[in-house]
């Protein structure tokens, strides 16, 4: 049973305060929805800034183990009222390095940021830097495990929001070097996602005694636990819960995964093959043609000596 202190929390600018689960404990022992992990979550839409936001949901992303996720560069969003299926396949990349391409095992960016490398975030983190060397203060998006002495960034200003979006312009469009190479070794999940009108109106109410049992104390929950003791729940507040509430499904499809490897094309094991192949071939060649010197010398002589031995008869 995963409990609330199993997430662990971080903040953005954009969704606010978001929720990480990475446990050891936690491990796939078959494929398929049973085999997978539940999530009911309640957005508690009534909470929402309706002048800083436009909708309702929730923004998730499946990421490798131990990487930091990046809601507002990847992940897909999740509807309420909505039960959502997410089926993974986890794909293995493998690349060479070195002499036969750019990759990196990330340890230096390690070293330096205490966070483990994906190109995402390095190009994150090299906005960040270019935004303090230029505008002389932090992004807004900056996330909150990122440490530093520099204030955030005054978007009310015109002239810091100008150079903060002229700086994410020239990364995005790749206008400044960042050094951020693929990694050379790396996992990958796709998905595949289907989903359901969820919950009906009878498993609506199981929700709600939930909820009335966690003993909240927002004035809305308090208020709508006693009107649901009384049975006396309006439209209004089954439209407000239906409108809270999603549920998530994330599984394996197959527990087997996908490889992709790098191999070098023309290496050296195979290149002194060649130079063997090559050198029998004209060793072979060479001594055929010795033979046929040969041969040819001994039927020019029998051929000379044959010629001799021939008289010429008078025909009268």
């Amino acid at each position: 049973m995963i409990e609330p202190s199993d997430f662990t929390i971080f903040s953005t600018a954009e969704y606010g305060n978001c929720f990480t689960l990475d446990l050891d404990w936690i491990k796939a022992t078959g494929s398929g929805l049973r085999n997978g992990v539940r999530l009911v979550l309640n957005v508690e839409r009534q909470e929402y800034l309706p002048d800083s936001s436009t909708g309702y949901g929730v923004r998730m992303v499946v990421h490798e183990k131990g990487t930091m996720p990046l809601p507002q560069n990847e992940g897909l969003t999740l509807s309420t009222e909505y039960e959502t299926s997410i089926g993974l396949r986890m794909v293995q990349i493998n690349r060479l390095g070195g002499k036969y391409g750019s990759c990196t095992d990330g340890e230096d960016f390690l070293k330096k940021h205490q966070l483990n490398y994906t190109v995402a975030l390095c190009y994150t983190m090299c906005e960040i830097s270019l935004t303090e060397l230029e505008c002389g203060c932090t992004p807004v998006s900056t996330p909150d495990v990122y440490d530093t002495d520099v204030s955030v960034c005054d978007i009310v200003n015109y002239t810091i929001r100008s150079c903060v979006e002229n700086v994410n312009g020239r990364v995005l469009n790749r206008y400044v070097e960042c050094d951020c190479p693929t990694r050379c070794s790396e996992q990958v999940y796709t998905y595949s996602f289907s989903g359901r009108k969820w919950p009906h109106e009878q498993y609506l109410y199981v929700l709600i005694n939930e909820v009335c049992r966690s003993n909240y104390t927002q004035t809305f929950y308090t208020d709508l636990c006693e009107r649901y003791e009384k049975y006396n729940l309006t439209d209004y507040d089954v439209k407000m819960m239906f409108g809270n509430f999603m549920a998530v499904n994330v599984y394996f499809e197959d527990l087997n995964y996908d490889l992709m490897q790098e191999e070098p094309l023309y290496n050296t094991v195979r290149f002194l093959s060649d130079i063997g192949g090559t050198m029998g071939l004209f060793t072979g060649a060479s001594a055929l043609t010795y033979c046929e010197i040969l041969q040819i010398i001994v039927e020019i002589g029998i051929f000379f000596r044959n010629r001799r031995r021939q008289t010429v008869n008078n025909i009268n």
